[in-house]
């Protein structure tokens, strides 16, 4: 009787005591509270550089400009050695949409900056490495920052794209029949490395792309995104146009498609016609670009 009275007191304290082992949401940090005799000191995005799509050599106001190209900012502030210190994170609505002021005690910070617009919160599983909800790549900008707190001050930063673009344009009238694109490719990241400005995952990403009936009837145009691994890289695109029913219509496969960080690679063609391979999924024709770079969008363009 003993032993089990003193088994039944176990199991009820281990029914009671709290669960030690639950995972923290790392997804939605709440940020630190104000450091009480910290020193302040006020982060602010200055310039987007490259936010233009179509060669435009000045990017526009930082204001108007932010907000266009993003919805969501997050101010990440490690210590040197790697552990989050702070993370604080801004939508588009918020007031001082893309400026940060806080309190830090004296000493050394890496700060990192990402503007995007994701659909949620990303995953800072280090500096090195970052994911984004449902894996989901939108344009995307960033800055890494080291400083050294000794008094107060500003610090402006400046942010870079790091994203490439995949552009389908479609030139001939897209059928009734096909309700949305699918693209799924390989080559690229879903994950992003702050530190190199590259991703750093061998990603298989799958995007899908609405057709609604005002389109039918017409060309368009599509689009992507990815991190590269390195500063060139390659991907493979397989591009599918779905009917209600979720069977294929049309599908071409794209190999060795070139990508580089802040460039659209654009392949325009008849998608629905009489392409080589029957536009059925087979060869894409002789493909030719040209490449260029300046301090915008740079596009690729190729025929299929």
């Amino acid at each position: 009787m003993r032993k089990a009275s003193i088994l039944s007191s176990l199991l009820l304290l281990a029914i009671l005591l709290p669960v030690s082992c639950e995972k923290v949401n790392l997804e939605e940090p709440e940020g630190r509270p104000e450091v009480k005799d910290g020193i302040k000191v006020r982060f602010s995005i200055t310039d987007l550089t490259r936010i233009s799509f179509e060669g435009e050599d000045k990017a526009p106001e930082v204001e108007s400009g932010l907000s266009a190209a993003c919805t969501r900012i997050s101010f990440v502030i490690y210590q040197p050695d790697g552990t989050v210190y702070d993370a604080k994170h801004q939508q588009s609505a918020d007031p001082g949409f893309g400026t940060l002021t806080t309190s830090l005690p004296a000493g050394n910070y890496r700060i990192i900056v990402l503007a995007h617009s994701g659909l949620g919160i990303p995953t800072f599983e280090s500096w090195e490495r970052v994911k984004f909800k449902d894996n989901k790549v939108s344009d995307t900008f960033y800055c890494v920052k080291d400083i050294k707190v000794a008094e107060g001050g500003s610090y402006e930063l400046e942010l870079k794209r790091a994203v490439s673009k995949f552009r389908l344009v479609v030139g001939d009238a897209i059928p009734r029949s096909v309700t949305r694109m699918k693209f799924y490719y390989t080559g690229g990241s879903s994950t992003f490395d702050p530190i190199t400005g590259f991703g750093c995952v061998n990603s298989r990403q799958t995007e899908y792309r609405e057709v609604p009936a005002d389109m039918h009837g017409a060309g368009s145009q599509f689009e992507v995104f990815t991190f590269p691994h390195a500063v060139e890289d390659k991907l493979k695109i397989t591009v599918t146009a779905l009917n209600a029913n979720n069977e294929t219509v049309v599908e071409h496969v794209f190999t060795a498609v070139p990508i580089k960080c802040n460039v659209i690679t654009q392949y325009s063609g008849n998608f629905f016609g009489d392409t080589p391979g029957g536009g059925q999924g087979g060869g894409n024709g002789d493909v030719t670009f040209t490449l260029s770079f300046d301090t915008s969008w740079t596009t690729i363009t190729h025929s299929y």
